[in-house]
């Protein structure tokens, strides 16, 4: 290995955005937990390989006949690199059961905490985790809000959302928000009060750094300036859902989403000027979506250009390098400068085009606005996978730099350095 490859293969990261369960959700479930555990994204990839006509839901049968058609994409590969490391084995319909046994005595009688650290921290050399998916002030009904001590590693740190706010049709996301925070909602300043009780909830409670928006999943990221009229117009609708407007009553869908989305862009903008206020970092999702059959057009990140270019003061973190735009993110993060770029979970979706885009960064954004690593996983030993494919393709860019002359090995492990976990540490105000 060259001398920049084993210096970026035994460095620390920041991982800038998990979905990590917390323990007490750990220990309900580690008895189920199978080999099927290590596959993650690659769940997705399956479903792509079953092609029109899938079998009902993916069972082993179908793992078995599909996998081996998805070792070669990113999230397979991920999959391999992860059960490699941990147990010596190869992932594969003859080693299915193998690698089951291993996971359960590798879990053994430990306590989840010891599993974590030893997973997170020593073996994907994780120092810094920002959890996304616990702190939820807007939550999907069926979904717990408050905080019940749920046990995470000291190193975690959090970030705050309320998607279902942002698509708001009907009083449910209003109802979770005045459920959680006490505050009851008649009128829109209830409304932006009961919101920022929601952030305050999770801010007395837990290490929050952030905001978190992850409404590409639900909507596009346009984002308009709507009135204060044209907002309490739709909220007094909703709040009023048992009268009739032009001759219909009914209590879900109250407003159609045009009118909608006048009281959920509002709210928005009240968001972020939380953010501005509290010198919260928002990180936001762009680009491509998990799972299949996504809407990708309204992911792009350059729909965001107006909030960008309002809010100059918020600091956005931008995700997934918006692939497959991840060119048009660079340009943004040039000619923005409240905008950094962040590649989690995108070395997992296409480590290829993540080489190039990396590549093309460096040419042409500071160092400093570059974030390269992030698991978004919901188990900690995917992290495995994932985080080696992150620094592989770091180093294997930063080789390419050196032999290109561009950079010596000396700027090369600065620049290692940097956004690998120097940038986050600065960024979130750790370490």
């Amino acid at each position: 290995m060259s001398a920049i490859r084993d210096y970026v293969m035994e460095h620390a990261l920041f991982c800038h955005h998990d979905h990590h369960c917390s323990f007490e959700h750990f220990e309900a479930n580690r008895a189920s937990l199978s080999f099927r555990s290590l596959l993650g994204y690659a769940e997705a990839d399956l479903v792509t390989a079953a092609g029109t006509r899938p079998a009902g839901e993916i069972d082993r049968e179908a793992i078995e006949r599909l996998w081996p058609s998805i070792r070669a994409t990113g999230y397979g590969r991920a999959v391999s690199l992860g059960c490699r490391e941990l147990f010596g084995l190869e992932y594969g319909p003859e080693t299915f059961d193998a690698v089951t046994e291993a996971l359960q005595s590798y879990m053994g009688d430990r306590p989840a905490e010891a599993l974590f650290q030893d997973l997170v921290h020593e073996k994907a050399a994780n120092k810094w985790t920002i959890q996304d998916g616990r702190c939820w002030a807007v939550r999907e009904p069926g979904f717990g809000t408050t905080w019940d001590g749920d046990g995470y590693l000291d190193s975690y740190r959090f970030v705050v959302r309320m998607d279902p706010m942002w698509e708001i049709v009907d009083p449910t996301p209003i109802e979770a928000l005045s459920q959680l925070t006490g505050v009851c909602v008649h009128s829109l300043d209830d409304l932006v009060e009961a919101m920022n009780a929601g952030i305050s909830y999770y801010q007395e409670r837990v290490p929050v750094v952030g905001l978190k928006i992850g409404m590409a999943y639900r909507r596009d990221l346009h984002v308009g300036h709507p009135t204060r009229h044209e907002a309490e117009t739709a909220l007094n609708r909703i709040l009023s859902r048992g009268e009739r407007y032009g001759g219909l009553q009914q209590y879900s869908g109250v407003v159609g989403a045009a009118e909608g989305r006048k009281l959920a862009d509002y709210m928005l903008h009240q968001y972020l000027q939380r953010a501005e206020a509290d010198d919260l970092p928002v990180q936001i999702h762009t680009g491509y979506l998990a799972g299949n059959w996504g809407a990708l057009e309204g992911t792009k990140a350059i729909h965001l250009l107006p909030l960008i270019e309002t809010y100059r003061r918020v600091r956005f973190d931008l995700f997934h390098a918006s692939w497959p735009w991840t060119s048009e993110l660079a340009a943004i993060g040039k000619a923005y400068p409240n905008v950094w770029l962040d590649m989690c979970w995108a070395w997992t979706m296409n480590p290829t085009q993540c080489l190039r885009a990396l590549d093309e960064w460096l040419d042409a954004v500071p160092f400093t606005k570059i974030f390269a690593y992030g698991a978004d996983t919901m188990l900690p030993w995917c992290n495995l996978g994932y985080s080696l494919q992150a620094k592989m393709g770091v180093a294997t860019v930063l080789e390419l730099k050196i032999a290109r002359g561009d950079i010596d090995l000396g700027l090369a492990k600065e620049i290692a350095d940097a956004i690998l976990l120097g940038n986050g540490e600065a960024f979130f105000g750790v370490g």
